[in-house]
């Protein structure tokens, strides 16, 4: 798939944005103002950027407990998610989600999820919304390679085939290298399961492994696959193998030399800087503005106010407290 350089330039945007949003949520960690320890998605921000960048608001998402990459590419607002980080009566849900549940129905991010794999029977829902109204619509699961053996994983891959969902599952695959399952180690190689992406043959849908450090390979294989939903052929398995920067530890905010060949940003400027498609400029501007948006957004959830104690019970039982 030929990609023009508006759509190229864009994808680097929001790999900024999604490291400079966190980075000053790691600061914010450290000084006390975020009361929660969260999960980070440095060094995965090519499949977050990727796989948005074919979905419009009406499209929905479920994510996992490294979810501020997948929301922030969703398009979520910043204020308000950073002011949820920080558990403040302005965030997206009130204070009330913290880091691992946080939701914007507004731009279809359906829920971020602190159980591992919790988040993609939800998603099979959203998919058969879309199926029942035949509006086009479709629906992204992610999920991490720790889910992928997962019973409720397995299931929604065998309803989603049997029913033809619109759905397009996402395993981000940080460890390739130790997974194991059915066929590694015992004598059957017609049972050999290499890949988390060879599940999708035993349910006769497609299925495929991709780098999932490259933005442009990513965003090519989430385009076929989001078409073929579309269309109404039915789901896709997704597999992108990641690497997650030790980044993703509070305390650390700077990439380190060596961690560079695994990080997306750093691969994919070096890229469009040598097609002559971002130039020092360019880049400079790019980045200011992000820092200027997630400061905004910094500074708007440490003027806001905490909720008030029977706020706890509003929004949880029928016809509230």
């Amino acid at each position: 798939m030929e990609i023009d350089e508006e759509t190229k330039i864009e994808l680097y945007t929001t790999m900024v944005r999604i490291r400079t949003f966190e980075n000053r949520a790691r600061i914010l960690i450290r000084d006390g103002e975020i009361p929660a320890r969260s999960g980070f998605y440095t060094g995965q921000e090519a499949v977050a950027a990727g796989v948005c960048a074919h979905l419009s608001p009406s499209d929905q998402i479920g994510s996992t407990h490294r979810a501020l990459g997948h929301l922030i590419a969703k398009g979520c607002d910043l204020k308000g998610l950073m002011a949820e980080l920080c558990g403040m009566s302005s965030g997206l849900n009130k204070g009330k989600a913290g880091p691992y549940h946080i939701f914007d129905p507004s731009v279809g991010a359906l829920g971020a999820n602190g159980i591992v794999g919790g988040s993609v029977p939800m998603v099979a829902g959203y998919a058969l919304t879309h199926q029942l109204r035949d509006d086009g619509g479709v629906a992204v699961s992610f999920y991490g390679e720790g889910a992928s053996n997962q019973g409720g994983i397995q299931e929604t891959l065998n309803l989603a085939a049997c029913w033809n969902l619109p759905l397009v599952f996402v395993c981000e695959n940080s460890s390739p290298e130790v997974q194991r399952m059915l066929g590694h180690e015992i004598d059957y190689p017609q049972l050999s399961i290499e890949r988390v992406s060879d599940r999708a043959q035993a349910y006769g849908i497609p299925g495929a492994t991709y780098d999932g450090w490259d933005v442009l390979e990513v965003y090519n294989a989430v385009g076929d696959a989001v078409k073929w939903a579309r269309e109404g052929n039915g789901p896709t398995l997704l597999e992108f193998n990641v690497h997650q920067i030790e980044g993703n530890l509070e305390g650390r905010i700077e990439v380190r030399d060596d961690e560079r060949i695994w990080c997306p940003i750093h691969r994919f400027k070096e890229r469009i800087t040598d097609e002559g498609i971002l130039t020092t400029e360019l880049d400079e501007k790019i980045r200011d503005k992000e820092k200027s948006k997630v400061e905004e957004a910094a500074e708007f959830a440490l003027r806001s106010t905490v909720p008030a104690p029977i706020e706890a019970f509003k929004g949880v039982f029928a016809g509230g407290p």
